[in-house]
């Protein structure tokens, strides 16, 4: 079994993260050396952090439907997590290793079904709720699910049809209202729908067992599962799928809890403290930064099945004592959305109505790029908002802006204890780096812009059944197994890494590398624009054209107030010809997956589909 004091998970202290002024005091530089660092399989995580914190007996959940409040503590889950497991492994015989495949938004239920099924050791795969019944099947066929956990009113718009053809034997649906404890009129009141009439109890392929009637009917026994940490996996999670189909990453019960504890000491979060759970847990960020830290910190979680509107998720907040603050986790678009929310209400007259502004006391966001015209208006309402950056396949956190100390904007941050990162060669990592974060090495700044890899005992075990793709992101350097992001970016002398954009959105416009994510920030600062997604597009001179799809902000309207022929003037104006977009399309509203990214590559599709038959794009 490795140790932490092994070299692999070692990083050398004298990496000018370390050396240059911005580490923050007191934290330590080695996962080792964190106050009660222990790698455990996660339901004993779970069960040593409730006994550090003694929280079995105070609020672990806040389930938030419009305006109905479900309060669930500890003790109550973790029986309910023990009932839901004991039932898989002694009625359906699931074992460690099976999988558990986990079709839910955010919600009580969601919970329950992942800690039953870390209680006995079951492989959790977390299933995007909106995937279209061919994406559904393409992922249980991937894992070889067993048993499927399902929000019941999805059924038949896609599950009905792909069952049969999968390796699902036990369908377990669950609908909202099964861990409600209002009266039968409140929840009627509330018009959750239920799906229950059109789910049959028994097909000629798998059996049918209602969640609620696990919960009700099954004692929990006590099950002790022989789990190894750093091989057994806890998780399958799908990555974004950039390039086709997505993979599934294989994440152990040593990664998570590595990740866990990395990230501990450097935000220094408070037990009781609340965060929103908006972002989806079958999603890396949520299920880790959110719900597990959650439960590995002692603080509370606020759910909302999605992600709610800005009166809702205020008016919520109203209603919550939260004497430690609030720590929003979010996405660019969220805290975008939040800011435009108080200036159309106006600043004094949203803090007479709201105090979400007073109680929040902390901000981070990920899953993509933080723009300076998001930042800088939702700092001057709220708090702080500290950027982390992180992958799938890292569980998720790789870096985090310091919460407290120096900062730099514009920046990924440093990264978190017991992690190391250097800049390779994006065309051939056996040369080795060109920048590893110490003097002697150096390659600092943007003209050694390579790709971003990362290693320490957070990188995941694989990706499932893909052989080649392990070969291509996963090699060894230096006696370290390193994990290639795919993202481009360069380190500047202090350790903290800019990314220009990833390795596969890069542009090649007549020669010229252009990356989308500068391009839309530039965009970002016109007065008129309100979002920006940029893409390449190809172009039979140049290889590729840029292209930028733009949404304007409330009041102003395309072709009156501006054109996209003006937009382009401006855009020539204001940075060097070949990053200007060729192409400008104004857009009623960008397409967004679940965890708050824009989806570029859908827009992309269209405008390439186009022109293979010969059509011409807007813009």
């Amino acid at each position: 079994m490795p140790d932490l004091s092994d070299p692999e998970f070692l990083v050398d202290e004298n990496k000018v993260w370390f050396t240059e002024g911005y580490w923050p005091e007191g934290v330590p530089k080695q996962l080792k050396d964190i106050e009660d660092v222990e790698i455990l399989p996660l339901w004993k995580v779970f069960l040593k952090a409730a006994e550090k914190y003694d929280t079995m007996e105070k609020d672990v959940c806040i389930f938030v439907y419009g305006p109905y409040i479900e309060r669930v503590k500890l003790k109550l889950l973790f029986d309910y997590g023990k009932r839901f497991g004991t039932y898989l492994y002694k009625e359906l015989g699931i074992r460690k290793g099976d999988v558990v495949a986990i079709d839910l938004p955010n919600s009580i239920n969601f919970v329950v079904a992942y800690v039953g099924c870390q209680y006995i050791g079951a492989i959790v795969q977390g299933i995007n709720p909106q995937y279209r019944p061919l994406e559904l099947l393409h992922s249980l066929t991937m894992t070889n699910a067993k048993v499927l956990v399902l929000m019941d009113m999805l059924y038949a718009i896609g599950p009905k049809e792909i069952l049969p053809k999968s390796s699902v034997k036990y369908l377990i649906p669950s609908n909202l209202v099964d861990f409600l404890t209002a009266d039968k009129g409140i929840i009627e009141q509330l018009g959750i729908p239920n799906a229950k009439s059109v789910i049959p109890n028994e097909t000629e392929d798998y059996k049918v067992i209602w969640m609620e009637e696990i919960i009700k009917n099954t004692e929990p026994e006590e099950i002790e599962t022989d789990i190894d940490p750093w091989t057994d996996p806890a998780v399958y999670l799908m990555t974004g799928g950039t390039t086709g189909l997505p993979k599934v990453a294989m994440l152990s019960h040593a990664n998570l809890c590595a990740n866990l504890n990395m990230a501990k000491p450097w935000t220094q979060l408070k037990a009781g403290m609340i965060t929103i759970g908006s972002i989806p847990f079958f999603h890396s960020f949520g299920l880790t930064c959110v719900m597990s830290a959650a439960f590995n910190l002692g603080m509370v979680m606020l759910i909302f099945p999605k992600p709610p509107t800005d009166d809702v998720l205020c008016e919520a907040i109203n209603k919550i004592d939260a004497p430690e603050g609030i720590i929003y986790t979010g996405v660019e678009m969220l805290f975008k959305r939040l800011t435009d929310f108080v200036h159309e209400i106006g600043v004094e007259e949203f803090k007479k109505k709201y105090d979400i502004w007073k109680k929040i006391k902390y901000a981070t966001q990920g899953a993509g790029p933080l723009h300076d015209y998001v930042r800088i208006p939702f700092e001057e309402i709220f708090s702080p908002i500290r950027t982390g950056y992180g992958l799938t396949e890292t569980s998720p956190m790789v870096s985090i802006a310091p919460f407290w100390g120096p900062t730099k904007t514009g920046k990924l941050g440093l990264p978190i204890p017991g992690c190391d990162w250097a800049i390779f060669d994006s065309e051939n990592f056996e040369k080795g780096p060109i920048c590893d974060g110490t003097k002697e090495r150096g390659g600092f700044g943007i003209e050694n812009t390579g790709e971003i890899c990362v290693a320490g005992p957070h990188i995941m075990l694989g990706y499932l059944g893909e052989q080649k793709e392990q070969e291509d992101n996963l090699k060894y350097w230096g006696g370290k197994r390193w994990l290639l992001t795919g993202d481009i970016g360069f380190m500047d002398e202090h350790g903290w890494i800019e990314i220009r954009d990833r390795k596969k959105s890069l542009i090649k416009v007549s020669g010229h590398s252009v990356f989308p994510k500068e391009v839309e920030e530039l965009l970002g600062h016109h007065e008129f624009v309100d979002e920006v997604a940029v893409a390449g597009i190809p172009d039979e001179m140049m290889g590729e054209a840029v292209k930028a799809w733009v949404t304007l902000k409330k009041g102003y309207k395309a072709d009156r107030d501006i054109t996209s022929e003006q937009l382009k003037e401006w855009s020539r104006e204001n940075m060097a010809k070949w990053k200007s977009p060729k192409y400008i399309e104004f857009v009623r509203s960008m397409p967004v997956s679940m965890t708050g990214k824009v989806e570029r590559r859908e827009l992309q599709e269209k405008d390439i589909t186009k022109l293979k038959k010969g059509k011409s794009i807007k813009g």
